[in-house]
């Protein structure tokens, strides 16, 4: 992890939306307070129990957002990718991250302290109303990955995974990831066996191809299907 030096708020291309309704003054006490960093590979953002100082916006790379469990079980609940926040609803409860955030590859963030941006959403309408669309949009989000880990057969839940990578995370078909096998389990709910299984019959039934790190959805309307079906 690394410091880095950058531009201001004002003219930075590689911000969020929700800043556009904001005044050259109130950039400027985001700009006051604002830290860039650079994550490696597979290093970590913030930990789940952690104590909860800032917002963190990526503005290039990708980050995973994980709950961790019992006996070392981890249940991915979404990516983060630029140019978009990493809303921490323990900011406004308890000042403790209640999940973990790692980089999937090289990954640039900028941290906002808590306290700016929450007294930005009480002092300026529009940027509240983003800010809270944001939230309600990661919320949906997380319903969603839950309603499927727990409601869906593994072969509905991975076709669910492959389906949300290609339109939601990389939109691109096929698309390289730098995900491993225990990544899309976890991210599907099931262990690592289980997953390489279902995606050997994927394989074997052309629904999809694997070149080492792409992949390829070759049959999507069937993917949907077995996804509807559970």
């Amino acid at each position: 992890m690394n410091k880095l030096s950058n531009g201001g708020c004002l003219h930075c291309k590689a911000k969020s939306d929700i800043f556009d309704h904001l005044s050259e003054e109130e950039l400027d006490r985001v700009e006051s307070c604002r830290v860039s960093m650079h994550y490696r590979a597979g290093e970590i953002v913030f930990k789940q129990g952690s104590p909860c100082y800032d917002f963190v916006c990526i503005t290039s790379g990708l980050v995973k957002l994980y709950i961790e469990g019992e006996n070392d079980r981890r249940l991915i609940i979404g990516f983060v990718k630029p140019v978009d926040y990493i809303f921490v609803p323990g900011a406004y409860v308890d000042k403790r991250h209640h999940y973990t955030a790692v980089a999937c590859e090289e990954t640039s963030a900028c941290l906002v302290e808590t306290e700016v941006l929450q007294n930005l959403v009480n002092t300026n309408p529009e940027f509240a109303n983003s800010f809270i669309k944001k939230i309600s949009s990661q919320a949906i989000s997380l319903i969603t990955q839950i309603a499927s880990v727990t409601q869906k057969q593994i072969p509905g839940r991975m076709a669910d995974t492959l389906i949300y990578l290609a339109t939601k995370v990389y939109n691109s078909n096929p698309f390289i990831t730098s995900l491993s096998r225990q990544d899309l389990a976890d991210l599907s709910g099931m262990t690592k066996e289980s997953a390489i299984r279902v995606l050997k019959t994927f394989k074997d039934d052309e629904l999809i191809v694997i070149r080492g790190d792409e992949i390829e959805l070759l049959n999507i309307p069937m993917l949907e299907t077995i996804s509807r079906n559970g």
